[in-house]
């Protein structure tokens, strides 16, 4: 038989050795797993799977939320060749539904979390395992987790999978309808975790705040693997309820070094009084972030009030890598406006207005790495568009400069186009941020007869008041007259996301244009 290297090789390789063995893997909620105890529970649920019929290739749908039994399933599906499917805990249960179906699964992993969900599914696969105590949906049979893992041997199953096999498959948030599955291959998965390693400096004392969930690629894939290959320490924090508190209490108690913060957290971190305080007498060294834009202003602050720790912005998407681009401590500090310079395993460029792919310009954001994702479940056309020319196409707009630097824009589909000028959401937004009171900003393309299409700006306030003159004063002194958003419009509700937190903009058009409209309306009343 071949040898091969594969996704459960990175838990193997600490369990068997005589140094990491009894290391700790993971801390969740007052327990520790050391590598030896979390591989012996993982080859025991691969040889349970392989006793209730899962064989290589078979989808597995996973709805857990934090807990050690997650990592423990997917070291074990991806043990016997099986394809793991994490399923957004903040899904409906239509959407639920839709990625079980999509994605052929024929078992289903689920805890508490995934009780809602469940019962508002039509069918449901014919293996179901049920992790600790919740009220399961009729209709099938349940077969109790622990109770599969006493039963079988912790051996290490016969098939030996092959660096080309799927071995997960992460369904897109879906801002533009429902997901589809984006297929990973084992190698694609381990070239997204090792080059993690070097390329934001690693070592096996470290120690991950895991905070986003298993269920989302940012879970798994930014830092966490790559730091157990290491053998390193994850301290999970359990899925809900999170607030900063919690966060920095996590850190203060685990001796956390590492940690990553979506942008909506690392905003309320930075205007969380004591927070910062709190946190300079910690072992916190690099906060990453990343998911949708970061305003400059906020990482000029956390940088500026934690001199012993860095910002560092991440780019990447659910079809891999997660860190397409990382803006390192140094950059972060010289140039926080920036998106970062490609990691050691991207070739980054952008494909221009027309049609040339170049390594330095404006364009849509293109790359070529061996961790891109193999394809999308069942759907060839978006494949190939995905994948033309053989570069994957991001969606993404941004401009690559001579020292290798990538600025994201927008998204290609959110420019804006007044006038014949091409104008870029996130520049306003950007300079929004910046004002005093604004919460949150998004700034979209609204229908002119004049112009086409002119840039509006929603802005979400601390306290409810609208500083339009102040915005006004800031675009006028900041940004070209064409880039100047028309109209500022006040929204009272949060701006719509998606489950993993992307702003809605296709929901926040529709919505000006109402407000604009009832605003002329009752002008002309």
């Amino acid at each position: 038989m071949a040898t091969s290297y594969s996704l459960a090789d990175i838990v193997q390789r600490n369990a068997l050795s005589s140094t990491g063995g009894e290391r700790v893997a993971l801390t969740n909620e007052g327990a520790s797993f050391t590598y030896r105890q979390l591989n012996d529970r993982s080859l025991r649920l691969a040889n349970a799977l392989l006793g209730l019929g899962v064989r290589k290739g078979d989808s597995v749908a996973v709805l857990m939320g934090n807990s050690h039994e997650w990592p423990e399933a997917l070291f074990a599906i991806s043990s016997i060749g099986a394809v793991c499917v994490p399923v957004n805990v903040l899904l409906n249960d239509r959407e639920v539904e839709h990625v079980v179906r999509d994605s052929g699964a024929i078992a289903v992993i689920a805890d508490k979390v995934a009780e809602r969900a469940l019962g508002g599914l039509s069918a449901l696969p014919e293996r179901l395992i049920r992790v600790g105590d919740f009220e399961t949906p009729a209709g099938g049979t349940w077969h109790g987790y622990e109770d599969l893992l006493t039963r079988a041997a912790a051996s290490v199953p016969d098939y030996r999978p092959d660096p080309s096999d799927k071995v997960m498959m992460y369904y897109t948030s879906g801002t533009t309808g429902l997901p589809k599955g984006a297929v990973h291959s084992q190698a694609g998965v381990l070239w997204n975790a090792y080059h993690q390693i070097g390329d934001v400096g690693l070592s096996r004392d470290n120690v991950y705040l895991l905070i986003p969930s298993l269920s989302w690629a940012a879970g798994f894939h930014d830092i966490m693997l790559a730091l157990m290959w290491l053998g390193g320490r994850i301290a999970m924090v359990p899925t809900g309820g999170l607030t900063i508190d919690r966060v920095v209490s996590a850190i203060e108690k685990e001796g956390v070094t590492h940690v990553l913060l979506v942008p909506t957290l690392l905003k309320m971190l930075a205007a969380t009084p004591g927070a910062f305080e709190r946190l300079r007498r910690t072992r916190l060294k690099r906060i990453f972030t990343g998911g949708e834009f970061v305003p400059s202003s906020v990482i000029e602050t956390v940088n500026s009030e934690l001199p012993e720790c860095r910002v560092i912005p991440i780019y990447g998407m659910s079809e891999f890598p997660l860190m397409m681009t990382i803006l390192d401590a140094d950059d972060s500090l010289r140039y926080p406006e920036r998106t970062g310079k490609a990691s050691s395993i991207v070739t980054l460029a952008v494909c221009r207005a027309d049609g040339v792919i170049a390594d330095r310009g404006e364009g849509e954001v293109v790359i070529r790495s061996p961790a891109n994702m193999l394809g999308y479940h069942n759907r060839p056309d978006a494949t190939a568009e995905a994948q033309a020319d053989g570069w994957f196409r991001t969606g993404d707009t941004g401009v690559l400069d001579d020292q290798g630097f990538l600025t994201l824009t927008g998204r290609a589909k959110d420019m804006i186009i007044s006038g014949g000028m091409n104008i870029y959401a996130r520049e306003i937004e950007d300079v929004v941020h910046r004002v005093a009171g604004v919460r949150d900003v998004a700034v979209v393309g609204v229908p002119d007869p004049k112009w086409g299409e002119i840039p509006v700006a929603i802005v979400v306030t601390e306290d409810g008041v609208h500083p339009e003159a102040t915005i006004q004063s800031a675009c006028e002194q900041q940004l070209s007259s064409y880039k100047r958003p028309r109209i500022t419009l006040l929204r009272e509700e949060p701006l719509p996301r998606t489950p993993t937190g992307k702003v809605l903009k296709r929901l926040l058009r529709p919505w000006a244009e109402e407000q604009m409209k009832a605003r002329q309306d009752s002008v002309k009343s």
